[in-house]
């Protein structure tokens, strides 16, 4: 043993003890938050359950009197309360037996479902200091109550404590004036809309449940007035009120899980009778309205107050507002005490001690373990050092390692007497296929792309060997020659590969054929068959830079230019591409004003009506009037909206001045009557977007079925279910909603299915490849698709009368494109539809007994007539 290695078998049973210890602390720690979570999800679910329970009370304590004050009797009784409680005003004829008789039975079924005490009507100028009394006055109930309690009660006739009526007339009073003030007039919406009026906690007359004062407690006297107004049948003024008197005790009681609370002995025996578990643990709820600061708990819990008081802080507190129709200040508390949680959680906190204890006691049999954890412990060192270098997904070079394999290599002197190539390489539509198809099949994706790409280069090659693991073993990437070409994933779906000494450009050509080449047959992953394309952008040492630095930017920009010619491309970086970068860049500076100084305008592309042979619609397309530059292309200024992040304002103005446009034109009679805006999902991903365009379209004053949303089918696929939900909501206004390029993307069918959609756009790319045989039939397949769910199809691109004769073959409803004719301003759009003669364009265009070259849906082949 070296001079080291004595400390090496102490230290070895440290290290081991310590991240046992921490292992099972932190399993520990785990199962402790789990436990408490489930806990939480338990008491959220209870308190909703509880939430529902007392809402249920509440509302039909609030219903019960709404009804009665709505009643015709009470709206048209004359507005004088009693002058004492020997009035009868049906004997008096103030109101009809027959009337009382009904509220009688709306207060016994309230009473007995909710336990309010009374019902009383009160009407304005009540004055109880003068001895008035309510008008009506409904307490049988109670009555019977008190008298049970009564009967059960043998020393109740010696201290019976009488009926205290005064806090309840006075908050009557109170209740009057705020009514009057804040509500005097019957709602528009009634029934709906009825105001309510809650009380503080009082004493009311109910004494079912104090029938004594020497024995009894005065707090189960304390309730509280629900009150809704009563307005005149005539003139709809606030004329008095209606109000329940509900005791807090029946509150409490449905915290406790009981139909009512053990005070008196006649409470009592009905819960033995009922068997009523009276010994079950105290409630944790309290319920609080917020506007009057009524607290109603179990009284058997003695850690509540002290939980309101901060005096004892809440190991958990849940909050649940009860969503009732007259009022959001009701709110549930749920608590649970430290001490509470506390004994559940003990028994895990003593297994952790326990285990801490046994891994103690065995430690010490584990000698011969340390030998065992340097070997693990060296593994893990190259296996760290493979991740440094290596991209754990696909095996390949990482960044780090590409970019110091490129600085080693330009430093070589070797390097700088021939050519170095870089190309840049992403995939196309990566991210949609990630997104729609999920995050595992883009894994396996990339695996087989990566493995295509490194076949595609010469067998020899130092990266094949590195593919194939023999060089995994031991990564270090100073083993790398610096003469051998490499790929390497950068990240996400960017790869890079470096080809050196190379004798021209021409052979870095043939490297990018032959990368674009391994992507030619589809990938198979499971059921699908995906077909990938790749953007290349090719720099080359030293001509595109002088520096790794220099040559990695420049073979970026090459290819960010070869991914906006479409898909597929390949681009050899040039010179005067830092003077794009520069325009591009001064361009995006200057969007920031375009939109203040009104530098945008719309164009508009007619779109051909087959069935009636006329342009009634158009698609609204935003162009960018430049000061100094002209009429900018939107494919050099949409991109920059979208990155800048001003696409939802310049996506608004689109929307108003399309639909202000279109007013304009249905004022002035002409034949455009429908209108198509194309939106990005930033502004449809809008929380307000729904709201603003009902506020645009209401502004513009058109109808909502006049204009059509057109949504691409990529981005509606990157949130599909909230998008669903989302044009649902806006088709429901009467809006039409298209799908534009259909078929580019990765959409489910199911989801397609599922799309609130008018109308199908078949995209340019469908409609140039018709001409073949597969081309045709995806069309012809597109559009029995689109039939079949109800939709309408629009055929966009058409340029020559043969796409022009076989859309209309196949069925399409409207067609758009040069053939028919270019964007153009308003007044140049509205003059075309005037003006458009469908007899003279199928003559111009020699459309006119042109054969049928195939029959749709039937059987097509090249050689029918």
């Amino acid at each position: 043993m070296n001079g080291w290695g004595k400390y090496a078998i102490p230290a070895g049973f440290m290290l081991l003890w310590i991240i046992g210890t921490l292992a099972i602390y932190r399993d520990a720690q785990q199962i402790t938050a789990n436990t408490q979570q489930k806990i939480r999800n338990e008491m959220r679910l209870e308190a909703q359950n509880m939430a529902e329970k007392l809402a249920g009370v509440l509302e039909r304590t609030y219903v019960t009197i709404k009804t009665i004050s709505l009643l015709p009797a009470v709206r048209s009784a004359a507005p004088r309360n009693r002058r004492s409680v020997e009035d009868d005003v049906v004997k008096l004829g103030h109101f009809s037996e027959g009337d009382a008789d009904t509220i009688q039975q709306l207060y016994n079924h309230v009473s007995s479902d909710v336990a309010v005490s009374e019902i009383y009507l009160v009407y304005g100028g009540f004055a109880p200091e003068r001895g008035e009394v309510p008008f009506l006055m409904f307490d049988q109930v109670l009555l019977e109550r008190i008298a049970k309690a009564q009967e059960a009660d043998e020393t109740h006739e010696q201290d019976e404590p009488e009926e205290y009526e005064a806090a309840e007339y006075a908050e009557y009073v109170r209740q009057l004036r705020f009514l009057q003030h804040h509500h005097p007039r019957l709602p528009a919406e009634a029934p709906e809309g009825i105001a309510a009026v809650t009380s503080t906690l009082l004493r009311t007359c109910d004494n079912s449940q104090y029938t004594s004062i020497a024995n009894g407690d005065e707090r189960n006297t304390l309730g509280i007035l629900l009150s809704v107004p009563i307005y005149d049948q005539a003139n709809k003024e606030f004329k008095g009120l209606v109000t329940a008197v509900l005791r807090a005790n029946a509150l409490e009681a449905v915290l406790n899980g009981w139909p009512r609370l053990p005070i008196t002995a006649a409470d009592k025996a009905l819960l033995t009778q009922q068997q009523i578990d009276l010994d079950s643990p105290p409630s944790e709820y309290l319920l609080e309205n917020r506007q009057t600061g009524v607290r109603i708990m179990d009284r058997r819990n003695l850690d509540l107050p002290d939980l309101l008081t901060d005096k004892q802080q809440a190991a958990i507190h849940l909050e649940q507002t009860i969503q009732l129709p007259f009022s959001q200040a009701w709110q549930l508390h749920r608590y649970k005490s430290a001490a509470d949680l506390n004994v559940i959680l003990d028994p895990i906190r003593r297994d952790m001690w326990q285990r801490l204890a046994l891994l103690s006691l065995l430690i010490a049999g584990f000698a011969l373990a340390v030998e065992r954890v340097f070997a693990v412990q060296r593994k893990s060192t190259l296996k760290l050092t493979q991740m440094a270098n290596y991209d754990a997904l696909t095996g390949l070079p990482n960044r780090r390692l590409v970019a110091e394999h490129l600085t080693n290599s330009l430093n070589r002197q070797e390097a700088k007497t021939s050519q170095y190539a870089v190309l840049m390489i992403d995939l196309d539509d990566f991210k949609e296929i990630n997104d729609t198809l999920g995050h595992q099949i883009g894994d396996n994706l990339l695996i087989e792309v990566s493995r295509r790409f490194v076949h595609s280069l010469r067998a020899s090659d130092k990266l094949l060997q590195l593919h194939n693991n023999s060089a995994l073993d031991s990564p270090d990437s100073s083993l790398l020659d610096e003469n051998e070409s490499m790929v390497g994933r950068l990240g996400g779906d960017e790869f890079l590969v470096l080809l050196p000494s190379l004798p021209d450009l021409g052979q870095a050509l043939l490297v990018a054929n032959r990368l674009h080449a391994s992507l030619g047959e589809p990938i198979a992953l499971g059921p699908d068959k995906i077909y990938m394309h790749a953007s290349i952008g090719i720099a080359v040492y030293p001509d595109h830079g002088s520096s790794g630095t220099l040559l990695l930017r420049s073979a970026d920009t090459a290819m960010y230019l070869a991914k906006r010619q479409g898909r597929g491309q390949t681009v050899v970086f040039q010179r005067d591409f830092d003077e794009k970068s520069r325009q591009r860049l001064q361009l995006l500076t200057d969007l920031h004003s375009a939109l203040m100084e009104q530098q945008f305008v719309l164009h508009y592309q007619p779109e051909l009506n087959l069935a009636t042979g006329a342009i009634d619609s158009v698609e609204a397309l935003i162009r960018w009037q430049h000061p100094s530059l002209g009429l900018v292309h939107p494919a050099d200024f949409i991109p920059l909206l979208e990155q800048s992040g001003l696409i939802t304002d310049a996506g608004q103005w689109v929307l108003e001045t399309a639909c202000r446009q279109l007013k304009e034109w249905q004022d002035q009679g002409s034949p455009i009557k429908h209108m198509c805006v194309n939106v990005s999902i930033k502004q449809l991903a809008h929380p307000a977007f729904a709201d603003s365009l009902l506020n645009t379209l209401n502004q513009a004053g058109i109808a909502p079925g006049a204009l059509c949303l057109e949504l691409t089918e990529s981005m509606l696929m990157q949130q599909p279910e909230a998008n669903i939900q989302l044009l649902r909501s806006i088709r429901m206004t009467g809006v039409k909603i298209a799908l534009d390029d259909f078929g580019t993307g990765y959409s489910s069918l199911s989801y397609l299915r599922q799309l609130p959609l008018d109308v199908l756009k078949i995209d340019r790319s469908f409609v140039i490849d018709m001409q073949t045989d597969e081309g045709l039939a995806i069309c012809e397949t597109l559009i029995a698709l689109a039939k079949r769910l109800g939709l309408k199809v629009i055929a966009e691109g058409i340029e020559t009368a043969e796409q022009f004769c076989i859309m209309n073959r196949v069925g399409s409803d409207w067609m758009q494109g040069y053939l028919i004719a270019r964007p153009m301003p308003a007044e140049h759009a509205d003059q075309f539809a005037q003006t458009f003669d469908w007899k003279n364009f199928k003559t111009d265009n020699g459309l006119l007994g042109q054969p049928l070259r195939w029959t749709p849906f039937r059987g097509y082949s090249p050689e029918m007539p």
